[in-house]
């Protein structure tokens, strides 16, 4: 009759327990009634209670009948290397005996110091698997089956009231956590990243050029004899840029003002002859057309001759390639020689070549990498595309850009070089990797 009442006593202490953990307000709470509590069910000297620290390592958090261990404390520390040495050989939820002996020789002298006869050791198994911590209770004599038996229940309301406790994760945590236990995570992981959107670009060979910059061109047909500039340098309006050689210009010069002085002669004796003679009277006419004919061819060559020197139509900066390669060149009227431009107002020239080519809009964003500042941008504005390629200097297809730069950028030199980034339309990362292999197929076979 004595053992049926004190077994009734354990179960109706394993029921009040359980009822206490469930009902607890805190995580606190439940811990505190675990060390404090078991006592009811299994008589023992002092109570530990670990969880696991950071890196999942078993650590001491509570010990019955004390506020609280200090972490440098040689218990403590002694507490923890136990833990972790006898925490892994344990079998979630099931109660085991440790003694001295199951613990490494290194550790005997700490036991003496601390601990009794034995220890009964048990973790606290959480609903999903793993356990949420575990109870050491240092005991005086060992401990029956029924008491193990009624420690394991009590172990598993332990563990589920902390599990109820514990700091849930984040949503986006939980749902990352699913999405790594699925079999197609990396296939729609995949189809995320290829619908990301990204600004299509391409990069072109570019250079700084003058804005409205004047053409000066040849004159006439003739041999380039002499520059009074050197590239690049700066000339005021009016001043003398180069000219052609003016020999043949010059001789005909002096053949049309003699053709001029001979009509001029020939028509004054015709005028005095028509007093008397009647047939030279007759004859004026056409000397008078003569006269003026020659006059007229004198003032065109006059024309010509002077116009053998060009000088600048205002002041700019002259462009044009090394002196030497123009000196004894004969060139043809029209033919470009000189360019003149104003340095404070540039653009960027862009050849763009065709089988980079988007779809550019004026108003596009561009950047600058000049060869002299690559860490550098210089920052423009689409504002001019050619609507058919032409053949480059360098022999490639490509179409004519140009872009002003933005409002407060730094203005470069002319004839600077680099490479230009040009931003085109929002696309999904897919049509990125897969434009230009689709493009090539295209061309290939037709589709």
């Amino acid at each position: 009759m004595a053992d049926k009442d004190i077994n009734l006593s354990s179960i109706g202490a394993l029921l009040q327990i359980e009822q206490d953990a469930r009902q607890a307000v805190s995580e606190a709470a439940v811990e505190f009634i675990a060390v404090n509590d078991t006592w009811r069910i299994v008589p023992y000297r002092q109570a530990l209670m670990w969880r696991p620290d950071g890196l999942g390592r078993p650590a001491l958090r509570l010990v019955s009948g004390l506020a609280d261990v200090a972490g440098d404390s040689p218990y403590r520390q002694w507490i923890n290397d136990a833990l972790r040495h006898l925490v892994p050989g344990l079998e979630g939820g099931k109660a085991r005996i440790v003694t001295m002996h199951d613990l490494p020789p290194a550790l005997h002298d700490g036991w003496r110091e601390w601990m009794g006869f034995g220890a009964l050791l048990v973790t606290l198994p959480a609903p999903a698997g793993a356990a949420v911590g575990g109870l050491w209770l240092n005991l005086e004599h060992e401990a029956s089956a029924a008491e193990q038996a009624l420690l394991e229940r009590l172990a598993g309301c332990y563990g589920q009231a902390l599990w109820a406790w514990r700091q849930r994760p984040p949503v986006w945590q939980r749902a990352l956590t699913r999405f790594k236990g699925s079999r197609k995570r990396w296939w729609f992981a995949l189809l995320l990243v290829s619908m990301i959107p990204m600004r299509l670009t391409v990069l072109a060979p570019a250079h700084i050029v003058g804005k409205d910059a004047k053409l000066i061109a040849a004159p006439q047909d003739g041999v380039v004899a002499r520059f009074f500039v050197m590239p690049n340098q700066a000339v005021a309006a009016g001043a003398p840029l180069f000219a052609l050689d003016d020999t043949g210009a010059r001789n005909r010069n002096e053949v049309a003002v003699a053709s001029r002085e001979v009509a001029e002669a020939e028509y004054l004796r015709t005028t005095q002859k028509s007093f008397n003679d009647g047939a030279s009277k007759a004859e004026l006419s056409s000397l008078q057309a003569r006269l003026e004919e020659k006059a007229a061819e004198a003032r065109y060559v006059q024309d010509l001759f002077e116009r053998i020197q060009v000088n600048a139509p205002d002041a700019g900066i002259a462009i044009f390639s090394d002196a030497n390669d123009w000196l004894g060149r004969p060139v043809q009227t029209g033919e470009r020689i000189v360019l003149l431009a104003d340095p404070k107002k540039v653009q960027i020239a862009i050849d763009l070549p065709v089988d980079d080519a988007l779809n550019m809009e004026a108003g596009a964003t561009v950047k600058l990498y000049l060869n002299v500042a690559p860490l550098g941008t210089v920052e423009g504005k689409l504002v001019q595309s050619s609507y058919e390629p032409a053949l480059t200097t360098e022999g490639v297809v490509a179409y004519q850009l140009k872009a002003d730069l933005a409002a407060g950028e730094e203005v470069p030199r002319i004839g600077l070089k680099g490479t230009a980034k040009l931003y085109g339309n929002w696309a999904p990362l897919l049509y990125h990797v897969l434009r230009k292999p689709l493009a090539v197929l295209r061309r290939t076979v037709g589709i």
